[in-house]
């Protein structure tokens, strides 16, 4: 297990993989950037809002959650377009999000502080534009789906649960949501997840200082300690596992808020890409 390199995000977020340019990407809310890493080189793009969730689109460009609404961003131009705003609370922003296999981009919102459970689950799609699918969530977390497309994964950190949806790739539309991972009654809260080629979901585990591998009946399989207690995300690269973290209220961790970089034993599901109009 080690670092990516040394900088230290407040809150990392949404780490995502492109293999065709070899490029890690991950954000850090609190700064309002988000962080390129391509063959050893580190780049860090600035924005005028807080992204929150990536993914991959067409000519090498970006589908950002953040803040108020889902934006196209352009890395060499750093160029960000507005696709479409949300009705949303001015007290809440984007959260967690992942491009699903219907191609659209699936995010969440949330209060910013925490407060107030008036998030919600969105899906951005080129034909189908903006669709709101669950309301009434405190902190959005956990964007992944089944490799045959046919179940969702999504989670809500406050309630400490993750949860399993029947999930219609032709509509992009959910069934009822089942628990999957119930963590209530511990100290351990889901964020964001990824999924591997064999259906096994991993989680990071906010408070919890790990990443820990369900198997698709929810059982545990692996658990990976990590040297610091806020991960906030993971994405697969080949059979590594980056994860993200925070170093909010841990200004005595000298590893809080790096981004690691882990050995597994198994590669991640194909990432997928939004299909812009």
């Amino acid at each position: 297990m080690t670092p990516i390199l040394e900088h230290k995000c407040i809150l990392g977020e949404s780490p995502l993989w492109d293999a065709d340019t070899k490029t890690l990407w991950w954000v850090d809310i609190k700064s309002s950037a988000i962080h390129q890493f391509t063959d050893g080189k580190h780049t860090e793009h600035t924005l005028n809002v807080r992204p929150s969730a990536l993914g991959l689109t067409h000519e090498n460009r970006l589908v950002v959650a953040a803040e108020n609404g889902v934006y196209i961003y352009d890395p060499k131009t750093r160029i960000l377009n507005l696709q479409v705003e949300l009705p949303e609370p001015r007290s809440n922003r984007t959260n967690d999000g992942k491009v699903g296999p219907d191609g659209a981009f699936w995010f969440g919102t949330m209060d910013d502080a925490e407060d107030n459970v008036t998030g919600s689950l969105y899906s951005f799609h080129s034909e189908r534009g903006l669709t709101k699918h669950l309301e009434d969530i405190k902190i959005s977390n956990t964007f992944a789906w089944s490799p045959d497309a046919t179940k969702m994964y999504f989670a809500d950190s406050a309630q400490q649960t993750i949860w399993c949806m029947g999930f219609n790739v032709e509509t992009g539309t959910l069934g009822e949501p089942e628990v999957f991972v119930s963590l209530k009654g511990t100290n351990f809260y889901p964020d964001g997840s990824a999924m591997d080629a064999n259906g096994c979901l991993w989680n990071a585990q906010w408070g919890g200082s790990r990443v820990v591998q369900y198997a698709p009946d929810g059982s545990t399989k692996k658990i990976i300690e990590l040297p610091t207690s806020q991960p906030t995300s993971c994405a697969f690269i080949n059979s590594q596992l980056a994860v993200t973290t925070a170093s909010i209220g841990l200004k005595e961790d000298p590893v809080a808020g790096l981004t690691f970089l882990i050995p597994v034993e198994v590669e991640g599901a194909p990432i997928l890409t939004f299909k812009p109009s």
